[in-house]
């Protein structure tokens, strides 16, 4: 038995040495610069960059305009006027959102209108909306997109650009808003089909 662990043994310091596991070569020593003299008179000054200041600002405190806050005249009259904001006009911010209508004599389906900010509104008619997993020729809503605007309690509505169908009903130019700010449509005899949340 013991001529077979010899050869066993020259092979795995065989492998040592290959490995890396036997003895190492020391790291080769850093050279030093080639000029080391130092400069006799002040360093250079480097011109000022974008993203290097070259003062430090001090704070200052500043006065945030609010929306509402007056702003004073061109005239120097002394009179104020209001700045202008970017916010929803009056009443509009209760109208925001999703409302439906589940039908309107004559129309016999669902119509779903969206306001959202800046005066947009999305419209579908929902005429026979396309079952859930079943390949249809037409989906079976009408989309419609355009603006809006509220003056008092209507609210009208323009229409940039729709898709077509059959069945759908006249889409309303106009629409007025109930006790609570819920729109309606006026339907064929008159009455308002008011819209839900």
């Amino acid at each position: 038995m013991r001529t077979s662990t010899l050869p066993l043994v020259a092979l795995l310091t065989w492998l040592a040495a290959c490995t890396g596991n036997g003895p190492r070569e020391p790291a080769p020593e850093p050279t030093p610069p080639a000029s080391t003299v130092e400069p006799s008179g002040p360093p250079p000054t480097q011109a000022p960059t974008a993203s290097t200041p070259t003062q430090v600002p001090t704070q200052v405190p500043t006065q945030t305009p609010t929306a509402s806050a007056p702003t004073q005249s061109p005239t120097g009259s002394g009179s104020t006027t209001p700045a202008p904001t970017t916010t929803p006009g009056p009443g509009e911010e209760a109208l925001l959102g999703t409302w439906r209508s589940a039908a309107c004599a004559p129309r016999k389906y669902e119509r779903v209108l969206s306001f959202a900010k800046g005066g947009s509104f999305a419209a579908e008619d929902r005429v026979s909306p396309c079952p859930p997993r079943v390949a249809c020729i037409w989906s079976g809503i009408i989309h419609r997109k355009g603006a809006f605007k509220r003056s008092g309690d209507a609210v009208s509505l323009s229409v940039a650009e729709a898709s077509q169908g059959p069945g759908g009903q006249p889409f309303p130019t106009t629409l007025t808003l109930d006790a609570s700010g819920a729109p309606a449509e006026a339907g064929a005899d008159g009455k308002p089909c008011p819209y839900q949340r």
